[in-house]
């Protein structure tokens, strides 16, 4: 034969289980409100830790990538002559501290001899763009430079 269970309510408060005759029923009602209020100081503190951690992470992002750059080295616009060559100077990319020029891509629609310059066959404007396929130039910020190049007839100047 089974015997008698006994069983109570549970329900996501919690609840004080003292004998009714040691605690007056006042003192359980404070009882009871404290451990309510438990709750609000509990997502306080977890709010106030969760400020902190963001406040940390951003300085932190501040003090590692406060020297970072992405810059043309030299001239952003370039005049030449027909009959000669440039040669690229290129970017300085730093990114997290760390220089990343090395790895840049570059397109253009100059020509490029053997020796890696630049030339063109016709008079007009070109250009040399840049761009990263590193985190933060790359993806977390798309950024791009580009060069323009005019070329011109040799009686028109240039260097």
């Amino acid at each position: 034969m089974a015997g008698k269970r006994n069983s109570t309510r549970t329900s996501g408060r919690a609840r004080v289980n003292v004998p009714s005759g040691e605690v007056s029923k006042s003192d359980r009602n404070k009882i009871s409100k404290k451990l309510k209020r438990t709750g609000a100081k509990t997502f306080l503190i977890a709010f106030v830790f969760l400020l902190i951690g963001a406040a940390l992470g951003v300085g932190g992002y501040f003090i590692v990538s406060k020297d970072d750059c992405f810059k043309i080295v030299g001239n952003d616009e370039i005049t030449i002559t027909i009959d000669k060559t440039y040669v690229d100077e290129g970017v300085k990319v730093v990114s997290f501290n760390k220089d990343i020029s090395k790895d840049v891509k570059k397109e253009t629609n100059l020509k490029v001899n053997d020796n890696g310059e630049y030339y063109a066959d016709e008079v007009g404007t070109y250009y040399v763009k840049y761009s990263s396929t590193d985190f933060k130039y790359g993806k977390l910020f798309k950024v791009e430079k580009v060069r323009l190049i005019t070329v011109v007839e040799s009686s028109e100047g240039g260097e």
